[in-house]
């Protein structure tokens, strides 16, 4: 009777469990093989939240990361005698073969008894789990860059279409990660280290534009303000630039009581040209030669320029120079200033790129519609409504996701020279100064001060042969 009742039953649940692996396969490839096109703007916000995701992950498995187990109990002491130990594998040995087979892989298996171990602390936790995050971002959008670098209807797919197969490869390419040994990514980190330096360039463009748009836009607010009192618009250009200053000035002389010592003539001659630089351009900008210029603006890059010196100044490993040459970390408040300005240069790079290729690589007579949101496009996958999309290419909005990755890996570790702890937990010591971070943060602070002094003199300096806009009264 039992065999009567239970043979229905079973061939139910075995025909249930069929169709719903089927419908769950199905559903799955139907997602990975949607194009799901969308707008150019919304494209965009995706890699940016993608970047952000990763930043955001990459912090906590840095600060709160250790040891990944699934299953087991932990023992942190791991120190057991030879006949507790000679027990446990008396009773354990017959079941557990295939888990000691995979967790003998691992210096932690010791700490984690009858779990599975699916990384230990050197690999997800301090700041190789940051490299982790970054190398795969970093190779997502090189993938990117092959697939959007001819301009194409299927570069145009691939750059705004295909998320659920861009997740999968993603969430793939992070997991395969944690087989890739911390010797490589040591060397991964001194390749980004450099070319993070094209982020740096990048950020120090949109800097200076920044301040130059800020100046415009709140000057064009007093202008069309008619009805504007003693506390307009303009007293607020004032009151930001005059703020600015205030912490610069501050700033300078904290850098000559804490590095600059009498012994440490190289850090007095770095905050002296940062300060003797910083006020010839706001005269500059402030002069005849330079109608154009702005106090707003020159504020703006003298406090840009300030934190570039104390990052500079902070990096450096002489230990008589540089109070915290002997620290194992970065600073929130430092961390929390670099997320800062790197996170809008990323977003206003994003934005940018996505909205003017112009701007970067040209203009293209052939691209007047590119910008056009395609929402019937993104609201169904029809093979003829597709054929809407027209050929794109991106290959330099990935490009600089890139150079994003490189400089995340090297933002979010303070530049740190950590040497790849292979079977052994993370040993403390000073890992985030040396010369190296030291001379690419003070290179990128002379050639912030180059650019900007050459926005304000080249309009002079090329007056006769070429027309930047720009009226002499002279």
């Amino acid at each position: 009777m039992g065999a009567i009742v239970s043979a229905p039953l079973t061939m139910m649940g075995s025909c249930l469990g069929s169709c719903f692996g089927s419908c769950a396969l199905g559903a799955c490839c139907k997602a990975v093989s949607c194009s799901c096109v969308l707008p150019t703007r919304a494209a965009s916000m995706f890699y940016i939240g993608l970047l952000s995701v990763a930043v955001v992950f990459a912090l906590i498995m840095a600060t709160d990361g250790g040891d990944i187990v699934i299953g087991g109990t932990s023992n942190h002491t791991a120190e057991e005698t030879w006949m507790q130990r000679a027990k446990e594998f008396a009773l354990h040995s017959a079941v557990s073969t295939p888990e000691s087979f995979w967790n003998n892989r691992f210096w932690c298996h010791d700490e984690h008894p009858g779990g599975w171990i699916i990384c230990c602390a050197d690999v997800c936790g301090g700041v190789y789990s940051v490299y982790r995050f970054s190398f795969t971002v970093a190779v997502f959008f090189c993938l990117m860059i092959l697939l959007t670098c001819f301009k194409s209807k299927f570069a145009a797919r691939a750059h705004r279409g295909f998320w659920f197969a861009k997740l999968a490869l993603i969430l793939g390419l992070l997991i395969s990660t944690l087989f890739i040994e911390n010797s490589f990514l040591e060397s991964y980190r001194e390749l980004a280290r450099y070319l993070s330096f094209l982020f740096l360039l990048l950020q120090i463009l949109l800097v200076i534009d920044f301040a130059y748009t800020w100046n415009d836009t709140w000057i064009s607010y007093s202008e069309n303000n008619e009805d504007e009192g003693l506390c307009g618009w303009r007293l607020a250009i004032v009151a930001s630039a005059a703020s600015m200053y205030i912490v610069s000035i501050v700033s300078w002389v904290l850098f000559y009581i804490y590095f600059g010592k009498p012994e440490c003539p190289g850090q007095q001659a770095v905050i002296s040209v940062t300060l003797i630089l910083c006020v010839i351009l706001t005269v500059v900008s402030c002069s005849k030669i330079a109608p154009h210029g702005t106090l707003l603006t020159s504020a703006a890059v003298t406090a840009y320029s300030t934190y570039l010196c104390y990052s500079a100044l902070a990096s450096h490993p002489d230990g008589k120079c540089n109070p915290y040459a002997g620290r194992t970390g970065e600073s929130f408040g430092s961390l929390l200033v670099g997320i800062a300005v790197a996170a809008i240069s990323m977003a206003s790079t994003a934005y940018n790129a996505a909205g003017s290729k112009e701007a970067l690589v040209g203009k293209d007579p052939s691209a007047s519609d590119l910008d056009k949101p395609l929402d019937d496009a993104a609201k169904s996958s029809d093979p003829e409504e597709e054929e809407e999309v027209q050929p794109e290419s991106w290959w330099y909005f990935h490009a600089m996701m890139v150079a994003c990755a490189f400089y995340m890996s090297m933002l979010l570790t303070d530049w740190s020279s950590q040497p790849a702890s292979v079977g052994m937990p993370a040993v403390p010591g000073q890992f985030s100064v040396g010369l190296p971070s030291f001379w690419v943060k003070l290179s990128s602070q002379w050639i912030c001060l180059l650019m900007y002094a050459w926005t304000l003199l080249a309009p002079y300096l090329l007056r006769d042969t070429r027309d930047f806009g720009v009226e002499f009264d002279f």
